[in-house]
């Protein structure tokens, strides 16, 4: 058996409103006149209600570079993570030359070494622990990272941590007006997590799958430039999820009865799972970590489970998280009662 316990979260200092935001969005793009008022809406309709950035917001109207903006994820990256894995830790009451491997998941920022070689020094984890940073998932890291972890925990037999962190804001360009860009002021946030998967706990890792669409590299990912990651998503993927997703659900079958965990990538994103689940009741949790935090990319989908397990809810559970590729991740989660 694989069991996720000692799930933690951690979040920057800066919390800002989407009032907040909006206001900054006039103050960088007003320029653009009647181009820009047209997309004011975006901030309304988005979801989001508050969430919480690294910087204030003053350094996000100013134009950076690669080597600040990596500087900046680095470090607030490793604030982030130790701060959750503190929690983790003190929650399991784990030692960390207990653990046996350790995943990080992220999408935001590049290092080398990666931090997973960065926390090993300032938790002192064994010399031989085994390593997994991951880049490139996006949001569905969430459920991959947890499917990665899961195959390596029945592989060593050893606890195994897992970690997301994603610094979404960094990637932010006041000096670029694109839809992508001013969507992104809209919508993401800041945040890290983890969690131990040990043998026994409250959360049960029953099954994992994952699927990717062939010819759909296009829909989302970044561009490369000069000054650092250009977001990148197409206004299809709302409709390709309510077409393509059934006839992944279709193959492997939610039982009757499951409740579903849901990454929170936006409005239209959640209203194309409504529609295929049926307005399932748990889609509320998804809402809910939209309005308080906002896309945290691969985080998202693991607060939306944090707080099932927190309101003590049980049973089984499909947890889901598309991204990059374009990629379905799912895990089959059973949910004890503490």
């Amino acid at each position: 058996m694989v069991s996720i316990v000692g799930l933690s979260s951690s979040f920057p200092k800066n919390k800002v409103s989407q009032d907040e935001i909006a206001r900054f969005g006039k103050s960088i793009f007003s320029k653009f006149g009647k181009d820009f008022e047209k997309m004011l809406p975006v901030y309304k309709n988005s979801g989001v209600e508050t969430r919480y950035i690294v910087e204030d917001l003053e350094w996000y109207s100013k134009v950076h570079g690669w080597k600040e903006r990596n500087t900046l994820f680095k470090k607030n990256a490793l604030l982030l993570l130790k701060n959750s894995i503190a929690k983790t830790l003190k929650q399991t009451k784990k030692k960390p030359d207990e653990i046996g491997a350790i995943v990080i998941v992220n999408t935001t920022g590049i290092l080398t070494p990666s931090l997973d070689a960065e926390l090993i020094n300032e938790f002192d984890f064994n010399n031989n622990i085994k390593r997994l940073p991951i880049f490139g998932y996006g949001c569905a890291g969430g459920v991959l990272g947890l499917t990665r972890g899961t195959e390596i925990k029945r592989s060593i037999k050893k606890p195994v941590l897992v970690c997301n962190v994603e610094l979404c804001s960094l990637t932010f360009r006041p000096q670029i007006f694109s839809k992508s860009n001013i969507v992104s002021t809209a919508l993401f946030g800041d945040g890290a997590s983890s969690y131990i998967l040990d043998d026994v706990g409250y959360c049960e890792v029953l099954d994992c799958y994952e699927y990717l669409w062939k010819g759909t590299s296009h829909f989302m990912g970044w561009n490369v430039e000069e000054d650092g990651l250009g977001v990148v998503f197409d206004k299809i993927i709302p409709e390709f999820i309510y077409k393509k997703l059934p006839n992944i659900l279709k193959e492997y079958p939610p039982d009757l009865n499951s409740g579903f965990i849901l990454h929170s990538g936006g409005m239209k994103i959640i209203q194309s799972y409504e529609k295929i689940l049926n307005r399932c009741k748990y889609i509320k949790f998804s809402k809910d970590i939209l309005a308080n935090f906002g896309n945290v990319s691969s985080v998202s989908v693991v607060l939306v489970l944090k707080k099932i397990i927190e309101e003590k809810h049980s049973g089984n559970f499909y947890m889901m998280a598309l991204g990059p590729g374009f990629t379905v991740g799912i895990s089959k989660l059973r949910i004890n009662k503490k």
